[in-house]
């Protein structure tokens, strides 16, 4: 029924072109006459309100169809977008909430670390401090048996010398038989004192 319609719209419009097409080329041997414009003006208008209706009766339906598939297809887009939108705008504050959640997380963990970068500052201080003390104390202890091995060692030489010391004056003082006497007895003396020393 469409197809019937659409070859007779088609066949009008020939016809009316053709007819508008021959004209002018018989006018030109014959002068019109005065209705002939009134009257071409008239066929201009009839053509016109033909074609309008024509256009109107064929294409109302598919145009209909178009404008309402156009309608459908911006709303249903309007709606993906609005959804999209929707999302995104829940997505950002998702992002927004884990990174304020993220800020405070930092701060605390800053807080952490500077208290830990503390704890372990006083740590080392009171290692350091330790093990000064224990040098120091290891140093002193060096120093004290040093000075006892010096004194041990002195007073050997003292022994010693005050020995010698002593045998040379008894030898010059003493007669030989004196001097046997006095050196078994000295020399008992000494190392007994020798004895204690150690």
């Amino acid at each position: 029924m469409k197809a019937l319609h659409l070859i007779a719209a088609l066949a009008l419009v020939t016809v009316v072109l053709l007819i508008g097409w021959a004209e002018p080329a018989l006018a030109a041997k014959q002068p019109p006459p005065a209705w002939r414009f009134w009257w071409d003006w008239a066929w201009k208008i009839a053509n016109f309100l033909v074609l309008a209706f024509l256009i109107y009766k064929l294409a109302k339906k598919p145009l209909k169809e178009f404008l309402a598939g156009a309608r459908a297809n911006v709303a249903a887009e309007l709606e993906e977008v609005n959804k999209a939108k929707a999302e995104a705008e829940a997505h950002l504050k998702l992002i927004q909430e884990k990174t304020a959640g993220m800020a405070q997380e930092l701060a605390s963990y800053e807080e952490a670390l500077g208290q830990l970068a503390e704890r372990d500052r006083q740590r080392m201080i009171d290692e350091a401090r330790e093990a000064s003390e224990m040098i120091m104390d290891r140093a002193k202890l060096q120093a004290e048996m040093a000075l006892q091995s010096a004194r041990r060692e002195l007073t050997h030489e003292i022994v010693e010398l005050a020995a010698k010391l002593a045998e040379a004056k008894l030898k010059e003082a003493v007669s030989p038989q004196d001097q046997d006497r006095f050196l078994d007895k000295f020399a008992n003396g000494a190392l007994t004192a020798r004895g204690e020393a150690l």
